[in-house]
């Protein structure tokens, strides 16, 4: 059986990492309802900064739905619907979550994979990523939800090709279709670097950010234009912001406590 693992370091930096190897991390249904509840979990862990999203190994993030289990589980009209609601909900936790989340994308990024990846803030794709979403040669549906995160993320040209075609982006290929931020050589090492840096921000500040992204972007559950408002109003209330206008003026880097 696949697992949602999620370690929480003492810089606040989270790894959650989709692990089903034997299948190329293909996510199970268990797996979907385990990576909802996870992120739910780690968005209201005060102890949590920046959060990072993996797959087990280098070979794959995700490979998309494990088809394995289509046979049973994915069967009736019923089953069907009740498995795109855990994939719904577990994409869905991802993108309102009210931390950072950074997708660290090594091999395989297909179907569902590419679903949770484009639900994170940040992704970044090793040289040997290979993206694709490849619905059209499974006869499988691909939600509206999923089309439009797509679109919005990729403008339409973009999306259209991606959706229509099958095609598979390599590296900086997944860049140059804004699939992806940035190609790097050590993915994993540049994702955790830029959650380390991330961490070291105010975490009210980022909270704000998120929610005003999150808003803008009508994501599932996103906050309204007053609790974006409350969240802006709170920063300048913090001890954090009297600690970041003191470190600047005495020229060391600030201590923020996320209060």
């Amino acid at each position: 059986m696949g697992e949602i693992r999620a370690d929480i370091a003492a810089n606040g930096i989270a790894t959650v990492t989709l692990s089903n190897p034997e299948r190329m991390n293909a996510m199970q249904l268990a797996m979907w309802q385990s990576l909802a509840q996870t992120m739910q979990d780690l968005s209201g862990d005060a102890k949590v900064r920046v959060i990072v999203l993996r797959g087990e190994g280098h070979a794959a993030f995700v490979s998309g739905a494990d088809i394995s289990e289509f046979n049973t589980l994915r069967a009736t009209p019923e089953a069907v619907e009740h498995y795109d609601r855990c994939v719904e909900q577990a994409e869905a936790a991802v993108g309102a979550c009210r931390k950072p989340v950074i997708a660290a994308i090594s091999g395989v990024c297909y179907g569902g994979g590419l679903g949770i990846a484009a639900s994170c803030d940040l992704r970044y794709v090793s040289a040997d990523a290979r993206v694709c979403l490849p619905a059209g040669k499974l006869g499988l549906g691909y939600g509206l939800e999923d089309v439009t995160r797509l679109h919005r993320m990729l403008g339409a040209a973009r999306a259209t090709e991606l959706l229509l075609t099958a095609k598979v982006y390599q590296g900086e290929q997944a860049v140059a279709a804004g699939l992806a931020h940035e190609c790097v050589t050590d993915v994993f090492a540049h994702a955790q670097a830029q959650a380390e840096r991330i961490a070291g921000f105010a975490p009210l500040t980022m909270r704000s950010i998120k929610m005003a992204l999150q808003h803008i972007d009508a994501v599932v559950g996103a906050p309204n234009q007053s609790e974006v408002q409350a969240a802006v109003s709170a920063c300048f209330a913090s001890e954090d912001y009297a600690e970041g206008r003191l470190a600047f003026a005495q020229k060391r880097a600030p201590v923020f406590k996320g209060r």
